[in-house]
């Protein structure tokens, strides 16, 4: 029994999207309260197989909590919001799996109207079945979920044959273990045989925004205040709240195993809009779509730093055209947009920055890597937007009052918006109030000054003390450069960072804000 709970944890852990069955294992740690929110609980779109592999806990399904041990199997259909849940006496350790019955099995055993369907799995046509499974069974059952695993993991496009037979296998022993089990099998309540058909109707339409309460009673033959009451009894939650959270469980997965845009996945869900989508998911998930996609969604590593690397690359030879073809391969690939930025693009720019420094490379290799990382960017802003990515600070950048030199400036603004800062160019010549209007109503927070001029460095003094007047000296920090600056000079009039260059300026900047 050792070994084959060995197998089967190691082979649960990876996860093939391709294949027709998914497997995942999970140590579920929250603890059980009778008013745990509906973000707590799962809903499948297909059937799910949960085996306690370790510990024990609770687990409620529908409006029903009851305790579950090492040895608990339980089988649920579409639609059937469930949880795991820890306990003061133990945590349960889970392995799930799930498959969609129309594209796994066949005959009358993808039929949901059949008695055969799930191969007989269920009864009295609720699809909600349990059993405590005795040691050889318990057995038995690791051992083929084990081979399950192991046929998905080997990634062969022959091996879905071989999973589909298995988990056909698989179902007929449930089966027979469930008549068997030393589990409690009285009929289910009438009730529960309206609100499962009721449920699987739901999930069938979970795409039409235009679905309701009355056309799901309709298509039941029964009214609608009978549904609502008996749903409510049946599951602990009225029929709106439900079909809003299966919603948002379908949302979920589409934001952890494909990557459609938000509105498209909006569409699919049956959401209203993306605004009300984001309300919603903030709500109840505790984080924004993007955030969810990104700590579920997995990349391989070896992959992502090829072509991370590939992006670099180029971006540091000034190749634009390439740069742009590569963005958009990451992103065909299945790469989120902030890592293509942040490990691609400003990585690339990063290395470009400190060649610079140390002249290695000079001004028209620094312009020409800008474009790159600048065309780059374009392909993948809509993307940011949408995954409501924020830069990681403001800055208003500005040749002083008098000075009409703008390539240093210009130099820093590459270097800057390199370190993934949003640059607000204000261009030469730029007088005090205008640097102050500018920090105050785009909420920056550094105000960067450059002179090339003796004549103009004192410019620079009266923007500090301007500031101090907008009462904003403390909301925002000052950096100054050019050639005829230094830090005794920046001490004196007050700024907050004096840099030589320009590449020291935008790693300063990003110090500043840290």
């Amino acid at each position: 029994m050792e070994e084959s709970e060995y197998n089967l944890k190691k082979e649960a852990i990876r996860m093939h999207n391709k294949s027709p069955v998914t497997l995942k294992t999970v140590l579920y740690e929250e603890i059980y309260t009778s008013d745990l929110p509906p973000s707590s609980f799962s809903m499948n779109e297909g059937i799910e197989i949960s085996l306690v592999i370790e510990g024990c806990g609770i687990h409620k399904i529908l409006n029903d909590a009851t305790d579950c041990k090492k040895g608990d199997i339980f089988i649920l259909g579409s639609g059937i919001s469930h949880g795991y849940f820890a306990t003061e006496e133990g945590v349960p350790k889970v392995i799930s799996l799930c498959f969609n019955a129309s594209e796994v099995l066949s005959g009358s055993a993808k039929d949901e109207d059949s008695e055969h369907f799930c191969m007989g799995v269920f009864r009295d046509r609720v699809p909600i079945s349990v059993a405590m499974l005795n040691a050889k069974a318990y057995d038995e059952t690791v051992e083929m979920i084990g081979k399950i695993a192991k046929e998905i993991n080997e990634e062969r496009l022959e091996n879905d044959a071989a999973v589909k037979a298995l988990l056909s296998l698989l179902l007929i022993s449930l089966s027979r273990y469930i008549d068997m089990a030393d589990t409690a099998k009285s009929e289910h309540p009438k009730e529960w045989v309206m609100v499962s058909a009721a449920m699987r109707e739901v999930v069938k339409r979970c795409g039409d925004s235009d679905m309701t309460l009355e056309t799901i009673a309709s298509s039941l033959f029964t009214s609608k205040s009978h549904l609502s009451r008996i749903f409510k009894t049946v599951t602990g939650e009225n029929f709106a709240d439900y079909v809003r959270n299966l919603r948002l469980s379908m949302a979920c997965n589409l934001l952890k195993d494909t990557n459609l845009t938000n509105e498209e996945i909006v569409r699919r869900s049956g959401l209203r809009d993306v605004p009300s989508f984001y309300r919603l998911f903030k709500s109840e998930i505790g984080m924004t779509p993007y955030q969810y996609r990104m700590s579920k969604q997995t990349y391989k590593g070896e992959d992502k730093m090829s072509i991370c690397m590939e992006i670099s690359e180029n971006l540091q030879k000034g190749k634009a055209k390439i740069v742009k073809e590569l963005v958009a391969k990451a992103l065909e690939e299945g790469m989120p947009a902030a890592q293509i930025l942040n490990e691609a693009l400003l990585s690339g720019m990063s290395i470009v920055g400190e060649k610079f420094k140390k002249n290695e490379v000079y001004v028209p290799e620094v312009l020409v890597a800008a474009r790159a990382m600048n065309m780059g960017v374009e392909v993948l802003k809509p993307l940011l937007k949408e995954e409501g990515m924020g830069v990681s600070g403001r800055v208003c950048l500005g040749t002083v009052q008098g000075d009409l030199h703008d390539i240093g400036k210009n130099l820093v603004k590459i270097m800057m918006e390199g370190k993934g800062l949003e640059v607000i160019d204000l261009g030469t010549d730029v007088p005090p109030e205008t640097f102050i209007k500018t920090a105050t109503e785009e909420n920056c927070d550094i105000i960067c000054l450059s002179a090339l001029l003796t004549t103009t460095m004192d410019v620079m003094g009266k923007v500090v003390e301007a500031a101090k007047e907008a009462g904003i000296r403390d909301k925002v920090k000052i950096m100054i450069g050019g050639a005829p600056i230094n830090q005794e000079f920046c001490e004196k009039i007050g700024a907050d960072k004096y840099t030589s260059d320009a590449a020291s300026a935008a790693d300063a900047a990003i110090e500043l804000l840290a």
